[in-house]
């Protein structure tokens, strides 16, 4: 038995050497597997849109050479062959590719009538015996489709378009990944994650934040309800009480919010005692809250506005250096608000009306509102504060801004940023120095004005998801459109169709920030491939009329739906602040928005299509609405002579005169 044992022992030995010899081997084979590749790397890298819709020409294909080492190849110039490729050039083939510099690119360039299509499941590169190869992730070509309509889609059915722009994101992460968990994790990281950390995705997300505090602090420490208040002291007529309101609501620029209940809830007693229906109020106030927010220069808007734009811009490959001038110079060609606010100072010049809106004024004439309560007009007069807390603060934000734009025109978004965050110090300083409220109270107003702000930014970062999944890069959404419709799309009927989409979106779902969201990077980039089929360089095409139309018509189309629509927050809030009845408001204030709006397309777009400037096409549009409210509209059955109304007396007054 003991001799046995011996034997048994080296067995043993063998049979735990073996999972050791395997342990050995096994990581000798990944040396050698290691140093092989080292030594002999792949020759090309293809580089390749992440989805390839069939049918539909790629905007760009790129093969790469490559040292032993992993670095660009410079100096290759051997010929390849390449399958799973078609490039074509004005209808004719092309079978001749010339590196240059190591790099091989095939893009697609409409002016130039070359196209290049993947064919194949598979693209390999084969030089010199050896054999590069690349998987294909192909898609049938309507499905980059899928995002913009269900975001139109579920934004109309859920009547709310945060949901909806999510719904879209998702969507369009599993149509580019091959693997629907990537897809759906890839949302969050690297989608979501990488458009906040686009610095100037930032810039405009802080921008847009501390305007808000600004706003809140003007509003919580009474400023600009002293601002309003001194504005109303001297009316005493009906035309004066129209007129007043309409100034108003152009000089509370910075915010619709603020705009809407800040005029509506001072004016709404004055208008009262001068038997100015409460729908007039209510319209009065709708049409100068977003319509006069959006075209400002520096308002809560201006970030949205903008990073929409210069998103789109950058997703084409349009150059972003003079951005904040690109956009400013598309103010020309939004039609509808420029001319909603010429139409309420139609109105209130000629006291005319028509329509809903004159059967309210005959009624209200007859029997003025019973309640003429107000939220502002509850604040006792004597502590009104001084008027200083709303116009610093503007003060040193335009000019700051200017100063900024001055000295930094190419980074417009810093201008933006810097500016904001210089405001907000000075309305602070300019509360807690006069010891009208604390700092902790004034900060609590900035925070408020903040929080305000938020479900604009959230709107903005799914828009700018959505624009990515979107892109060129991605689903080519606009690539597949231009490709389907050929012929049938001219880039100079694109403003007029993208105000008419824009108008109906925004009407169905109540909201101007998501219409922006979802249409300017798809107007843009549809409006960018049509104008390269002209053979204009990216500057030209930057600064077209025609692009810059089709922006505006999407800013101005936006505004429609936030300014009319019965499921709008604006218009929710005018007739709240108004005291009027809401469908009341929607229905007497749509004939003369439905009548702006047509008037904004046929004198507006149309005469743009036709090389018209706007120059020549705003006052005549203008004109056109005088002459329609002189013809349809009339006088409420008052009388002739309109005699001034007593102004009431405060208490402060009343208190000196005795």
């Amino acid at each position: 038995m003991n001799s046995t044992f011996p034997i048994f022992r080296n067995r043993q030995r063998k049979v735990r050497g073996v999972p050791a010899l395997l342990l050995v081997a096994t990581i000798l084979a990944i040396c050698v597997s290691v140093s092989c590749a080292q030594e002999s790397p792949s020759r090309f890298r293809i580089e390749i849109p992440r989805v390839n819709l069939r049918g539909v020409p790629v905007p760009q294909v790129q093969i790469v050479a490559l040292r032993p080492d992993g670095n660009i190849d410079t100096g290759f110039q051997s010929p390849v062959d390449v399958s799973g490729l078609r490039v074509i050039d004005r209808g004719e083939k092309v079978t001749s590719t010339d590196f240059e510099r190591g790099v091989l690119t095939l893009a697609t360039n409409p002016a130039y009538g070359r196209q290049v299509f993947i064919i194949s499941e598979e693209i390999s590169v084969t030089s010199g015996g050896e054999t590069t190869r690349q998987e294909v992730h192909s898609r049938p070509g309507w499905v980059s489709l899928i995002p913009p309509l269900l975001a139109i889609v579920f934004a109309v059915w859920w009547q709310e378009v945060t949901g909806a722009l999510f719904l879209a994101i998702c969507a369009g992460m599993l149509l580019i990944s091959s693997n629907p968990v990537y897809g759906l994790l890839g949302t969050i990281d690297p989608l979501l994650l990488s458009m906040l950390t686009n610095r100037s995705h930032a810039e405009i997300i802080f921008f847009t934040m501390f305007l808000g505090a600004m706003v809140g602090i003007m509003s919580g420490s009474g400023g600009t309800h002293a601002l309003v208040t001194g504005l109303t002291k001297h009316v005493t007529t009906r035309r004066h009480g129209q007129f007043a309101t309409w100034i108003m609501g152009m000089l509370i620029f910075f915010d619709d919010y603020a705009n809407t209940l800040l005029i509506g809830g001072s004016m709404r007693p004055v208008l009262d005692r001068l038997k100015v229906s409460r729908e007039k109020l209510a319209f009065l106030i709708d049409s100068t809250a977003a319509p006069v927010a959006g075209l400002a220069l520096v308002s809560t808007w201006v970030g949205v506005e903008f990073g929409y734009m210069q998103s789109a811009y950058e997703s084409v490959g349009l150059p972003v250096d003079d951005i904040y001038q690109t956009f400013v110079a598309t103010i020309p060609y939004r039609f509808y608000p420029i001319l909603i606010l010429a139409f309420v100072g139609v109105v209130a010049a000629t006291s005319r009306d028509f329509g809903p809106m004159l059967r309210a004024e005959e009624t209200a004439w007859d029997s003025p509102p019973h309640s003429t309560d107000s939220p502002l007009a509850k604040t006792e007069e004597d502590e009104v504060s001084p008027i200083r807390h709303a116009i610093l603060p503007l003060a040193v934000l335009c000019a700051a801004l200017g100063v900024g734009l001055y000295l930094d025109s190419e980074n417009s978004t810093r201008a933006l940023l810097l500016a904001s965050s210089v405001a907000v110090v000075t309305a602070v300083a300019s509360v807690v120095f006069s010891r009208k409220h604390s700092l902790a109270k004034t900060i609590a107003f900035g925070m408020e004005g903040m929080q305000q702000m938020l479900p604009a930014v959230v709107v903005l970062l799914f828009a700018w998801s959505v624009a990515e999944v979107c892109n060129r890069e991605h689903l080519n959404t606009a690539g597949y459109l231009v490709h389907q419709l050929g012929g049938q799309l001219s880039p100079r009927w694109m403003p007029a169709i993208t105000f008419l989409l824009a108008a109906i979106v925004s009407f169905a779902t109540g909201t101007s920030y998501g219409t922006m969201g979802l249409l300017i990077p798809l107007s843009v980039a549809v409006e960018f491939q049509l104008l390269q089929e002209m053979s204009l360089e990216l500057g030209a095409i930057a600064h077209h009329p025609w692009m810059l139309a089709t922006v505006g018509a999407v800013l101005g189309g936006a505004i429609f739906g936030d300014h009319c629509s019965p499921i709008s927050d604006t218009t929710i809030l005018s007739s709240a602040a108004a005291g009027c009845d809401h469908f009341a408001h929607v229905r007497t204030q749509m004939p003369y928005a439905m009548m702006t709006a047509i008037v904004a397309l046929g004198a507006g777009y149309v005469p743009v299509a036709m090389d018209w400037p706007p120059l020549f096409s705003m006052p005549a549009a203008i004109l056109l609405l005088f002459v329609i409210m002189y013809l349809l509209g009339r006088n409420p059955e008052i009388p002739r002579e309109e005699k001034p109304v007593p102004r009431s007396k405060s208490k402060s007054e009343a208190a000196a005169k005795k």
